[in-house]
């Protein structure tokens, strides 16, 4: 083998537990399958389980939620999704999304990364951007970038 070729090609989906984030792992994992490679599926959190109260909080749940059944769940239906299909291995970070992300593809050596979109409007993304932006942007290697079907 030749000494800039890899045993293993590796795909990185991050994610987040919305239908954008299904949709990529489904098409990574149709990739992966073809390609016979490796997943890495991401869930980046910005706190972790040492800041999961006890104790109500005034923060919506979206904000305040225990981060450790969060990502257990995200991690779980992600694995779900990718079983049968392909194999794959689950990790999580705690930080800035897109730089955990560019991180963690870089550590791994990563080949791809395919990304789910969420659709934003202009002022929301103007103000405060884009994760799948970012990636794309910051990546060493090619993104892939999946919408959700839209629902008819």
């Amino acid at each position: 083998m030749a000494e800039t070729e890899k045993e293993v090609f590796r795909i990185l989906v991050p994610v987040d537990g919305t239908a954008s984030s299904d949709a990529a792992v489904r098409f990574a994992a149709q990739t992966a399958r073809s390609m016979r490679a490796q997943i890495d599926v991401l869930y980046v959190s910005y706190f972790d389980h040492a800041t999961d109260a006890e104790v109500p909080s005034w923060l919506p749940e979206s904000v305040a939620g225990a981060v450790g059944h969060r990502e257990e769940a995200t991690l779980a239906h992600a694995r779900g999704i990718a079983d049968g299909i392909a194999h794959c291995a689950v990790h999580c970070r705690t930080g800035i999304p897109a730089k955990e992300i560019l991180a963690f593809a870089e550590e791994r050596g990563t080949d791809l990364i395919v990304m789910g979109s969420r659709r934003m409007d202009a002022v929301h993304a103007a103000l405060i951007g884009s994760v799948s932006t970012a990636v794309l942007h910051g990546a060493q290697c090619p993104v892939a970038i999946v919408k959700a079907a839209n629902p008819s």
